[in-house]
């Protein structure tokens, strides 16, 4: 069950519904929704854990607005550090049909981890401080209160603990509030119309069904409660049904969902705004789509989400984000070539997200006739790609997600159909694990990749063991027959920071001097995505050109009865 991390609290719904029965959820939240972006905050640098107390006094600290940029204030330019917001407000009276529990404290992106508290009482926190550090920049934050905490008619104190460990800092990007589930669908734009009584019923008959059969092992009647062609953030049924009976191998199961709302799209699907929990899996707010007629569960045909698994080289739950071309969930047959996309320094999966990476490649696809392809995108953290006391990252890749891609996604699953590319550290990673298995991957591609440095990561002893894995030297000890398996192409700006155009250039010369035909480019630019993104068609038509110099037989399509429903 691909969840992603979150945090939500809520009663079980009933295991033995009464038929008609409605009350595993409602047909929505009242549109209610308290904006606290903007002027009226109070700012400081430093730490004190007293600062959450609503009691404190904070007129001292400085006047302040949000969402912010530390990058645009002189003294926090280049500040890394502890920081702490403070906003004093008054909550209305409470609105009809409002409870705290259906409220969500939705603090938008924060560079890089926090901890909130709401009235003194800590409601979440993202990410890890000193001396565990962990940067989730890109994870749009989402807290809920527990009943009893708002102070409806009366004064609030939000605090929130910020940490900044490189780079940028502050509250980036909104929306920063208190809102009702409604409120949050109508700003992301999923718009419906709410569910009659009759209707409410029907997804409450599914929901109940799931819940009786998980609880009792019945997989075969989990399994009935999923539509023929179930797609669901990367989960087919008969992927669904497997993780199930793994689940259930470690003990009972119980599945529920918290908060639950359902309104009705524009094509007449049930929709279910759900707080969903697995037992042993974080819970996660998802949209579930019911087909009324059935009644059974459709499935959201995403084509871009985040998937995720236990993994043994990390010994934790481990998450990659997945991009599908606009064909696979209009298809059953059809088999695509992968591209494995490695994040940067104090990124993950996630940051792709926050560049709409999805719509980025669906128009370069169509504008630039590049192949369609799946891509992958693992969470490489500050790891380096290499296995080090910081993380088995060589391993969860190479051992774990491409084999498991290849099981559970329709790839072309040969080496000559599987790409790899890489952002800064990323795109050093790209290299090392490129040119370490050319059985696995065949075209490498490098934007503003640290071509010139080893891993930087692990203990004294770790970092000289690795020292070898760095693109320049590996290089510089392969032939040119070696090298020549690979397809090539790397950029750099010529005002990076770290100087990883200048590397780009060596990198150049290294494989000219061995005759091996690369694409490379230095242009005019700084060590950001405004410099690399809008070179992504050169690093696409690379492996476009790899795969199709490789033609693939596609096997038939079988007939399927055609879905009333219609999907992005």
């Amino acid at each position: 069950m691909n969840v992603p991390t979150s945090a939500s609290a809520g009663s079980k719904p009933s295991h033995n519904p009464k038929p008609g029965d409605t009350s595993c959820a409602t047909t929505g939240s009242v549109d209610f929704g308290v904006d606290l972006a903007g002027d009226g905050w109070k700012f400081t640098t430093g730490d004190d854990p007293s600062w959450s107390d609503p009691a404190f006094t904070d007129t001292g600290w400085r006047d302040w607005s949000v969402p912010d940029n530390w990058g645009n204030h002189s003294d926090l330019s280049s500040y890394d550090g502890f920081a702490w917001y403070r906003k004093t407000f008054t909550l209305p009276a409470r609105p009809a049909g409002v409870t705290d529990s259906t409220i969500i404290a939705a603090l938008g992106k924060i560079d890089d981890a926090d901890q909130a508290f709401l009235n003194g009482q800590e409601i979440g926190r993202t990410g890890g401080f000193p001396p565990t550090f962990d940067s989730t920049w890109e994870v749009p934050r989402e807290y809920y209160p527990a009943d009893g905490l708002l102070r409806w008619g009366g004064t609030n104190v939000l605090a929130v603990r910020v940490y900044d460990g490189t780079g940028g800092g502050g509250f980036y990007q909104g929306p920063v509030g208190l809102y009702s589930k409604a409120r949050l669908r109508t700003l992301a734009g999923v718009t419906g119309t709410a569910a009659t009584r009759t209707q409410l019923a029907q997804a409450c008959a599914v929901l109940s069904r799931q819940h009786r059969a998980v609880a009792s092992g019945d997989v075969r009647g989990y399994a009935a409660t999923l539509a023929p062609g179930f797609f669901h953030q990367g989960d087919t049924a008969d992927r669904r049904v497997a993780e199930l009976r793994a689940l259930l191998k470690k003990g009972r199961v119980t599945l529920t969902d918290a908060q639950a709302e359902v309104f009705v799209d524009r094509q007449g699907r049930l929709v279910v705004d759900t707080i969903r929990s697995w037992t042993g899996l974080p819970p996660a707010r998802e949209l579930l789509y019911i087909d009324p007629r059935k009644p059974v569960e459709l499935g959201d045909h995403a084509r871009f989400f985040r998937d995720d698994y236990d993994s043994a080289a990390m010994n934790r739950r481990a998450q990659f984000n997945v991009y599908l071309p606009k064909s696979y969930t209009r298809t059953s047959a059809k088999r695509y070539p992968v591209v494995y996309m490695l994040n940067g320094f104090n990124g993950s999966n996630i940051e792709w997200e926050a560049r709409d990476i999805d719509a980025v490649l669906d128009k370069l696809i169509v504008e630039k006739n590049l192949e369609e392809t799946i891509v992958v995108f693992p969470d490489g953290d500050s790891g380096w790609y290499v296995d080090t006391s910081a993380g088995n990252f060589r391993s969860m890749i190479l051992k774990e997600i491409v084999p498991m891609v290849d099981r559970n996604y329709r790839t072309v699953a040969d080496r000559e159909h599987r790409g790899i590319s890489g952002v800064s550290m990323g795109g050093q990673g790209a290299f090392t694990l490129g040119l370490t298995n050319p059985d696995l991957f065949s075209s490498i591609a490098s934007h503003m990749g640290a071509l010139s440095f080893a891993p930087l990561v692990g203990t004294t002893e770790e970092r000289a063991a690795n020292a070898g894995l760095r693109p320049l030297t590996l290089v510089a000890g392969m032939s040119a027959a070696d090298l020549n398996r690979h397809r090539f192409y790397f950029d750099g700006g010529d005002s990076d920071e770290y100087r990883f155009g200048a590397a780009a250039q060596q990198m150049s010369t290294a494989l000219a001097a061995k005759g091996v035909r690369h694409d490379y480019q230095l242009g005019a630019g700084r060590h950001d995505d405004a410099y690399w993104m809008p070179k992504l068609d050169r690093s696409f038509g690379l492996h476009t050109e790899q795969f199709r110099a490789h033609p693939v037989r596609q096997p038939r399509e079988p007939k399927q009865p055609k879905s009333s429903y219609t999907w992005p």
